[in-house]
């Protein structure tokens, strides 16, 4: 009886913290309003939303460079339910592993503002180099490594003082812009001279160079970190990378200024964006070739998953919004305005909590 009680009792909680398996659209958008009678537009959205800023809220940030703000969206109800001012042109967020710290890369103001997710306000500015842009965060959360786009340094932070903590030379002319960590390895992509620099953070040296295709933007990777994943805006191809050789494993013809890339779990399918070619197009990775483009979506940049992969969430710096595309139904099924010109996109999400979401 004892076992019965406990197992009741466990199985109530995860409901609780969950939300998103029992919740409705309805039912979240009425406790995001929090049963005033009527949905809050604008500003007025991101201060009237009592949970924008709770800790188990699967959320979505969108960086708007236009704007200087930070989008907070709600997964279950597809809307805006906050706003973060930041600094100047905000482009990238990346979230620490338990959610409660979020990192954003401004590049006009040359600087990383560190967020309180709970707050939903700025806790201090760290000033890096010229053009912040890519972003990643060592496991334990200690080192934030910021890619400066005007400059050949990747940038170390300390989170814990919050201020920087040195640098990592690519050499004369290099240009960084987006990054991936997998164990001790940072991977770097740099725009303008179609190279992706392998980092070992430890002894901080380059440890290989991969010639890509021209203009190499977003680098993503496989989840055992054999694989790397290049969209090439210059080629409109996505291109895998073996990580040990640096050798091409496979070059696909994707999109038209090929920006970003997500890639299922069983490896078989990609999402890439085009912002160029102002299309998002499904890559078939054992085909080799795109089985559907999905196209009018205007400035369309960079991509999220959600939890369970039925979705992706692309963000449109040609129309201020975030789209939201079924994927098992190959369509657009929702369109979420946010701040001008949107940038970037990340989930926050606990582990565990909102599995369905």
């Amino acid at each position: 009886m004892n076992h019965l009680r406990q197992g009741l009792l466990a199985a109530s909680l995860l409901l609780v913290l969950s939300g998103c398996a029992m919740e409705t659209r309805q039912e979240a958008e009425q406790r995001l309003q929090g049963r005033t009678g009527g949905a809050p537009t604008g500003e007025a959205a991101a201060v009237a939303q009592p949970d924008a800023g709770k800790l188990t809220s699967v959320q979505f940030y969108v960086p708007s460079e236009k704007e200087n703000a930070i989008s907070v969206l709600d997964v279950v109800s597809g809307k805006r339910v906050g706003r973060i001012p930041v600094s100047e042109a905000p482009s990238t967020v990346i979230f620490s592993s338990t959610m409660r710290e979020a990192y954003a890369a401004n590049m006009n103001s040359s600087t990383i503002s560190i967020i309180n997710t709970q707050t939903l306000k700025v806790v201090k500015e760290v000033p890096v180099g010229p053009m912040p842009h890519g972003l990643a965060l060592s496991p334990d959360n200690k080192t934030l490594y910021v890619a400066a786009v005007a400059g050949q340094f990747i940038y170390l932070v300390d989170t814990k003082e919050g201020k920087e903590a040195g640098t990592i030379d690519l050499g004369t002319g290099a240009k960084t812009n987006y990054l991936a960590l997998f164990g001790n390895r940072l991977y770097v992509s740099d725009h303008e001279n179609s190279k992706v620099y392998v980092i070992n953070v430890k002894t901080q040296q380059v440890e290989l160079t991969i010639d890509t295709g021209k203009t190499p933007r977003a680098v993503k990777l496989s989840g055992d970190g054999k694989t790397l994943y290049v969209p090439t805006a210059g080629a409109g191809k996505l291109e895998l990378y073996d990580t040990t050789s640096g050798k091409l494993i496979r070059a696909v013809d994707a999109v038209p200024g090929a920006t970003d890339v997500v890639v299922a779990e069983d490896g078989a399918t990609a999402w890439v964006t085009g912002m160029e070619g102002n299309a998002v197009a499904l890559v078939d990775l054992t085909a080799g070739k795109v089985v559907q483009t999905l196209s009018g979506l205007p400035g369309a940049r960079h991509i999220a998953f959600n939890r369970q992969e039925s979705k992706v969430y692309v963000t449109l710096s040609g129309s201020d919004e975030t789209v939201v595309i079924d994927t098992a139904k190959r369509e657009v099924i929702d369109r979420i305005k946010v701040g001008g010109t949107p940038h970037g996109i990340q989930l926050k999400a606990l582990p565990g909590i909102g599995g369905s979401c």
